[in-house]
This record gives C-alpha cells, structure tokens and sequence, in this order.
C-alpha cells in the first residue's frame, strides 16, 4: 500500500462519518425489528475505521522493519 493511497481512504472515511446523512438523523428506522439504522451505521463505519487503522499500522510497521533491516545491512 502506498502512502498516496492512504489520505483519499482516510478523507472518504472521514467524510462517512462527519456528513447528516438523511438515514442518520432520523431514528424511526429499525433494521431486524431492534437495531436502528444510525445506530448499525455508526457500528459499520467503527468496524471500516478498525480495520483501515490495523493495515495502515501494520504497513508503517513494514516499512520500519525493512528500513531497519537495510541500516543494519550497510
């Protein structure tokens, strides 16, 4: 993954999380009869952000470790 890939993924998450939309300000709609729609949305883009935070961290991780390892070389 580069790193030009990372910010456009972070402003589109960040934007899903920031914009009304119309389904997010009202509460009246229930998803299996007990779960409300802003509510699984909000779980939804928690889960998305989790697994967008663990690649991006396992990337630098990556990253680290080989510069790491070409310092040790020279």
């Amino acid at each position: 993954m580069k790193n030009k890939i990372i910010i456009p993924i972070f402003l589109v998450l960040l934007f899903l999380g920031v914009y009304p939309f119309k389904f997010t300000a009202q509460g009246g709609n229930y998803l299996f009869g007990w779960l409300p729609v802003p509510l699984a949305f909000w779980w939804i883009s928690m889960v998305v952000n989790l697994i967008f935070v663990l690649i991006v961290s396992r990337h630098f991780v990556k990253v680290s470790e080989r510069e790491k390892d070409e310092e040790e070389e020279k």
